[in-house]
């Protein structure tokens, strides 16, 4: 009995690593959601900033890989920058079925700035990281509603 007890508790978490966390992949993100992002921005996207940068935005996601962010505030140390509402951005998201993805923001004239995601199961929560070489950003999104 002992051995079948240690025999399902070794095999059960590798029964889960076979299924889907976010089974409905793109879809497990749809509405709006508080993000903050925050590092050093050292590539061509945050040219002619470098340095410490901050954001806060809303960002509204629309369940089938684009996304809108209506409303930013950017705050970048070298030279000095501050810009708040209105600056609409575009872009296009993934999710895979193991709750990883990518999103990409449209900076034109600048080139796109890109993201890996991770999500929550339950599309409540992003964490994610800035991929363009010189970028060091990290930051978060959470769901905005009320369940």
């Amino acid at each position: 009995m002992k051995t079948l007890i240690v025999l399902a508790g070794v095999l059960a978490p590798v029964a889960l690593l076979g299924q889907a966390q976010c089974p409905l992949e793109s879809a497990t993100l749809y509405g709006s959601y508080s993000m903050t992002i925050v590092g050093t921005g050292g590539s061509p996207v945050w040219a002619p900033f470098t340095g410490p940068v901050a954001s806060v935005a809303k960002i509204v996601f629309d369940g089938l890989g684009n996304l809108q962010i209506p409303s930013t505030t950017i705050v970048a140390a070298n030279p000095p920058l501050n810009v708040k509402p209105p600056v609409a951005i575009t872009g296009t998201y993934t999710v895979g079925r193991d709750c990883t993805g990518t999103i990409t923001l449209n900076f034109t004239p600048n080139p796109n700035a890109h993201y890996n995601i991770v999500v929550s199961f339950d599309g409540r929560q992003i964490t994610l990281i800035a991929t363009d070489k010189g970028d060091v950003i990290t930051g978060t999104a959470q769901r905005l509603d009320r369940s």
